[in-house]
């Protein structure tokens, strides 16, 4: 086969989020088969830039001009079947104004192609996830609706958003359904015309109808290498490895697209090839990670370029270190590690953390359930019933209460021909609407980790309890890590909260490498401040709050340093250590009825006194975290 062309030598190799979107989006009109984009973590104010750069580029490969977009569709949490399947038409008659039913945006009647936008695929309505079950790639669809009979070829693409921590509360079935998934935390759409850069000619080529599309004839080496990079998920079905074989072969395509003809203008004679290596270039698209790719993709730069993934479920590599501090308080000999050649503050590579991006999050999003019953959180009368949660779908009402008007006054007008009115609109009680709404947390779980005083202990099994009553109880999760490896400032501490423990950065904070400080006041400032604002601001009213910290209680940088995020001269001696403590004092007056407390002892030599006195400032109890130490737990206060 001929070279490719430079600037399509790997589309999906940079780590370049706007790219790696773009040719994704490329692939999926190119590929009949490639019907749904699934993107994860898509910030939702970019959401519209990317909607409107595939229907554009929809419309380039349906032969519309250059910049025409095809029509686009919404769904959402209120989408009901009649919004899907049907559409109402009002017309004058020869006995007046007369009401009758077309077929809906979903059943395609005209040759132009659609695109399907659903901004959260995890509050998609029942109606609407049954749609994208049925279409998403089927050969021909049949609507039978209100007297409307249809046949159609599904020729929609699906752009869908989610975020990660959501994808295990989706149905495998309708995961399964978008073939090109893609993780973009990420994305920083360009101003102006074209967010994702300017589409190269070599793709915009490929997507012309008009350009000679030749054969495409698969090597013997391509059906076993997909094999190869799945062949360790066990139970997923063949869409996953469908799905990459079709990818391939649009990439092919685009590389195809610059030699489609020779100099006369004729096609060129002959087929392509899909080989091996554009398996490997769909894989490292959307960021494939098997045990065959655990870490960078394979050509990729350097490790400068790309990060190496720390996945959950993985121990992160360690490097060999001296016998130093660690080692040497063993023996009860406290030994100090000399001064750092790179001083404490911000890191060397600036920039935000990144969450590892894989298209498949479901596979590592947390603790299973583990044979736990899942119990339905119990809710407080505070306030009125509408005030309480996220409108998540519309159904029948049952009651006078959070009613749905405007889907109340759609219903009535559906059937409002059939029942013979033709004055004022006529609600009758099934008519009526009202919002589904999902509830609110009530309890909460907050852990302090840090990360500095867990050696080569695996606190997995000491900190399970904990995230199993978090799972069990349906609680919300506020993650503090202090000390961790990667930190844009390592004076502070990080925070981040979780909707459930299904949330894929949980289990990533719990196999996070240490850093080199331990900002524990910052940690525990921040873990106040998260408590105090859920006491005082959740609309369901919190029920149970529940504050884990594991720490060894030694705590050098003080809280002043933290806040500030610079180094102060003159030595800290026990200035982080008290600032923790005081800090503890202020979380001991919070919801004295409603908060837990507990101290995770990870049993460091020397020293072993500072988790105590933490405990006790706290008022809560110390509980034994290694396994080889007493397991009794010790009540103080």
């Amino acid at each position: 086969m001929a070279a490719r062309p430079e600037h399509v030598q790997d589309p999906g190799e940079p780590d370049d989020v706007s790219r790696r979107l773009l040719a994704a989006l490329v692939c999926s009109a190119l590929e009949p088969s490639l019907t749904g984009v699934l993107l994860f973590d898509l910030p939702p104010e970019h959401l519209p830039a990317v909607a409107g750069v595939f229907a554009q580029v929809l419309g380039r490969a349906a032969g519309h001009p250059s910049g025409t977009a095809v029509s686009r569709t919404v769904l959402d949490a209120g989408t009901v079947d009649e919004d899907l399947w049907i559409r109402p038409r009002v017309h004058r008659g020869p006995r007046g104004v007369e009401l009758t039913f077309v077929p809906g945006p979903l059943a395609e009647t005209g040759d132009g192609a659609r695109l399907v936008v659903v901004p959260d695929l995890a509050r998609l309505s029942v109606p609407g996830m049954r749609a994208a079950v049925q279409l998403l790639g089927a050969v021909t669809a049949t609507l039978e609706h209100s007297g409307i009979r249809h046949h159609w070829r599904p020729r929609a693409r699906w752009l869908a958003c989610c975020r990660a921590e959501d994808a295990e509360l989706l149905s495998p079935h309708l995961l399964d359904r978008f073939p090109v998934r893609l993780a973009t935390p990420g994305l920083r759409p360009l101003p102006g015309t074209d967010p994702l850069g300017e589409l190269p000619a070599d793709w915009a080529t490929a997507l012309d109808p008009t350009t000679p599309r030749p054969r495409l004839t698969l090597t013997e080496e391509f059906a076993p290498t997909v094999l190869e990079l799945l062949a360790d998920q066990e139970n997923v079905g063949h869409r996953r490895e469908l799905a990459l074989a079709r990818i391939a072969r649009a990439l092919a395509r685009m590389d195809g697209a610059g030699h489609a003809t020779v100099a006369g203008g004729a096609p060129l004679a002959g087929s392509l090839p899909v080989t091996a290596d554009h398996v490997g270039r769909a894989a490292r698209l959307i960021r494939l990670r098997t045990r065959h790719r655990p870490e960078a993709p394979l050509d990729e730069p350097s490790e400068q370029d790309a990060p190496a993934f720390t996945g959950p479920g993985r121990d992160p590599a360690r490097p060999e270190h001296p016998r130093t501090a660690e080692r040497g308080t063993e023996a009860g000999i406290p030994v100090h590690d000399p001064e750092s050649a790179v001083p404490l503050g911000l890191a060397p590579a600036a920039g935000e953390r990144q969450l590892p991006a894989s298209p498949y999050p479901e596979d590592t999003a947390g603790p299973g359930p583990g044979g736990a019953v899942l119990r339905t959180p119990a809710r407080r009368a505070t306030g009125a019933r509408a005030s309480r949660g996220p409108v998540v779908g519309v159904r029948r009402a049952r009651d006078l209460w959070d009613l749905a008007p405007v889907r109340t006054a759609m219903e009535a007008a559906t059937y409002r021909a059939h029942r013979g009115g033709s004055g004022p609109l006529v609600i009758l009680p099934q008519d009526l609407r009202g919002y589904v709404r999902a509830p609110e947390p009530v309890r909460t779980l907050t852990l302090v980790l840090d990360h500095t005083c867990r050696g080569d202990w695996d606190w997995s099994a000491t900190l399970e309890p904990f995230v199993h009553w978090a799972y069990v109880t349906r609680a919300s999760v506020q993650i503090v890590e202090v000390g961790g490896a990667g930190e844009t400032n390592e004076l502070r501490a990080g925070a981040f909260t979780a909707r459930s423990t299904r949330d894929p950065r949980i289990a990533a904070a719990l196999a996070r490498p240490p850093g080199r400080a331990t900002p524990l006041a910052h940690g525990l400032d921040r873990a106040a401040h998260a408590l105090r604002r859920t006491f005082q601001h959740h609309r369901a009213g919190l029920v149970e709050a529940l504050l884990v910290v594991v720490t060894d209680g030694r705590g050098n940088v003080p809280l002043a340093m933290s806040r500030a995020g610079t180094r102060g001269r003159g030595p800290v001696r026990r200035a982080g250590v008290d600032d923790a403590l005081a800090v503890a004092a202020r979380i001991r007056s919070l919801g004295r009825s409603r908060l837990h407390c507990v101290v995770v002892d990870p049993g460091r030599h020397p020293y072993t006194r500072l988790p105590a006195t933490l405990a006790e400032a706290l008022g809560c109890g110390v509980v034994v975290g290694r396994a080889d130490r007493d397991p009794r737990v010790a009540i103080h206060g």
